[in-house]
């Protein structure tokens, strides 16, 4: 069994296996289904919590509970979420609202009420007939009173009244935002251009706690206002269906202790039970009820269940319609009425969110480029395999290394589905060829020291999986990278490597941001391979090839710039280099004949600053 529960800021996986053992993880929130690519970020979320617990494809679950925000507000879209997570988690999928785990976590299946204060607010009432009530959980625009978001902006409302000097104001919120956000004049504006505001806000939640421990009253007086407002709510949520029931306040919010329970249990005048466990303790009792087959009827109008008569695993990215690259913007459904400074921004804006990206990477690239050196140093090549925009920016890197780092045409290679007609005019029908990316790999005679890279903007063109099927075979290297998450050709590559970009400005066009982070990734793997292999001297391009007048006046330049020597020294020693700017520069430093430059590179295997170490340590004539 898995167990879910996704919020805002946060995802928590649980799962238990028929052997007893449990296996957690998490991962990022979501802002909930009822966002445009709601049913996306929910598969999103899970999935991240199902890998950092350790759960691949072959983990298939009996049953899986998801407990989720934005439940209520989409219903239209939960027969989507259930049958993607059909296909790639469990035989039944259990849907219900965050809402209704905490209630089961905090009552332990009982009827009664329960508010839920996380970064939002909302109250669930049940009785034993089945009668409910939801009261607030509006979002952080239109409610959600008390809730962490409302705490959160209070807090930092303090802080900003204090810098202004006005009534209200806390110099102790004040120096904690500062701390956390920095300067607190350009607060509001890296507030209100947040991805996700609540989020950010709530984030303030820990330092309105500690200064009201350290004993400001205001931050005191905040929790306490947070308190009365979910009493308000869950008192609301009772009396519309038994003013009897126990109620119980849960979530996260708990943990923020007195003032904020105190006042709640004033507010509501009466007992206020102790929550039992939390949302997802509730997703694990919720499965074990639906495996039973005892769920009680006051809980059964609150899920949605989908069942598959236990259909094998499919991938996520099976449909391109589920791709997040195929998604659609709904904020841009005016596009074409807006100016062309207004087009040109958005665009630019998005291709701005490429980079971030990229940058998680890192850590996961760097192994990559490794392992690439050490297959080049000892005699492999390395291939592009692609279709369309990404086979074209691959011509385009492969095609621009001789030049720029002396390297044979035969080192890095781009071989595009539909061949090299598809580089002048797009063949998109080509990608589906399967037999083809066999045979362009077989007809390239890849071999164990060879490196074959896949590159797809929706991780699933059949062209660029079999390529890499066949090349994982003849025992090379290979690498995939893909604009979406669990990607088809992740699972035939050794390094995986996955950027989601999301939707693109005009729908389903890869070349935009898609094909950017596609043209970086290659421009980084191939040049810090180049520098790997010493084609390079600090930042200068030293093993160009020095063609054209432009060219030779560059070499020139490098020469002199490295060297600190005169115009003729350099013209000189590049002459006698045969134009080949390493031999001029070893030259030159040592005070050497081209012959002993060209031994010199050779036994440092073509490194300048290699030679140059091992020189400095002999006698020369």
């Amino acid at each position: 069994m898995i167990a879910v529960d996704l919020g805002k800021t946060g995802c928590r996986l649980r799962a238990s296996g028929p052997d007893g053992r449990t296996r957690e993880g998490a991962g990022p929130g979501a802002v909930g289904l009822a966002a445009a690519d709601g049913v996306q970020q929910v598969c999103r979320a899970v999935d991240a919590a199902a890998r950092d617990a350790g759960l691949g494809a072959a983990d298939r679950a009996e049953v899986l509970v998801v407990g989720l925000v934005g439940y209520h507000a989409a219903s239209a879209r939960r027969d989507q979420l259930g049958q993607r997570l059909l296909r790639r988690w469990a035989s039944q999928v259990v849907l219900t609202g965050d809402v209704a785990t905490t209630h089961v976590g905090a009552l332990g299946g009982r009827p009664g009420a329960v508010v839920a204060a996380g970064t939002g607010a909302v109250a669930l009432a049940v009785d034993d007939a089945g009668r409910s009530a939801v009261r607030d959980g509006w979002g952080f625009l239109l409610g959600d009173d008390g809730s962490g978001y409302a705490v959160g902006r209070d807090g930092l409302r303090a802080a900003l009244l204090h810098v202004e000097g006005r009534p209200g104001g806390s110099a102790a919120l004040a120096g904690r935002a500062r701390d956390r956000y920095g300067d607190l004049a350009s607060l509001p504006s890296v507030v209100h251009s947040a991805a996700h505001p609540s989020r950010l806000v709530a984030g303030f939640v820990p330092d309105v706690v500690a200064a009201a421990r350290e004993g400001d009253g205001v931050s005191a007086g905040i929790l306490e206002e947070a308190g009365r407002a979910l009493a308000r709510t869950g008192l609301a949520a009772r009396a519309a269906v038994d003013a009897a029931l126990p109620l119980c306040l849960a979530g996260g919010l708990v943990g923020a202790g007195a003032p904020l329970t105190t006042s709640f249990a004033q507010a509501v005048g009466g007992e206020v039970v102790a929550p039992r466990g939390g949302a997802l303790d509730g997703a694990v009792r919720l499965g074990e009820m639906v495996r039973a087959g005892e769920v009680p009827a006051y809980l059964q109008d609150l899920l949605s269940v989908h069942g598959d008569g236990g259909a094998g695993p499919v991938s996520l990215t099976g449909d391109l319609d589920e791709l997040s690259t195929e998604g659609v913007r709904l904020d841009l459904m005016d596009l074409e009425e807006r100016g062309t400074e207004a087009v040109l921004r958005e665009l630019w804006s998005a291709e701005a969110t490429v980079v971030p990206a990229l940058l998680e990477l890192v850590p996961h690239v760097a192994p990559v480029v490794d392992a690439v050196v050490e297959r080049l140093r000892r005699g492999g090549r390395m291939f592009y395999v692609g279709a369309g925009t990404p086979a074209r920016l691959a011509f385009v890197d492969a095609s621009e290394l001789p030049p720029t780092y002396g390297t044979d045409r035969s080192l890095v290679v781009a071989l595009p589905a539909g061949g090299t007609e598809s580089f002048l005019a797009a063949k998109e029908g080509a990608e589906d060829d399967r037999a083809a990316g066999r045979s362009v790999v077989e007809d390239a005679g890849v071999g164990a020291d060879d490196v074959v890279v896949g590159l797809t903007a929706s991780g699933r063109t059949p062209f660029v999986v079999a390529a890499l099927q066949e090349a994982g075979r003849r025992g090379a290297l290979t690498v995939s990278f893909a604009g979406n998450r669990d990607a088809e050709v992740s699972r035939w590559a050794q390094h995986a490597l996955e950027v989601e970009t999301g939707p693109e400005v005009i729908s389903g066009s890869t070349r935009l941001k898609a094909g950017t982070a596609q043209k970086l990734f290659l421009n980084a793997l191939s040049t810090t391979t180049m520098v790997g292999l010493g084609k390079t001297y600090g930042p200068y391009m030293v093993d160009m090839q020095a063609s054209n007048d432009k060219l030779r006046e560059r070499a020139v330049r490098m020469v002199r710039q490295v060297t600190g020597c005169p115009r003729a020294r350099a013209e000189q020693a590049l002459e006698e280099a045969g134009w080949h700017t390493k031999t001029a520069l070893l030259m030159v430093l040592q005070d050497l004949g081209a012959g002993r430059a060209r031994e010199a590179l050779h036994r440092a295997e073509g490194s300048v600053r290699e030679a140059l170490r091992v020189m400095d340590g002999e006698e020369r004539p």
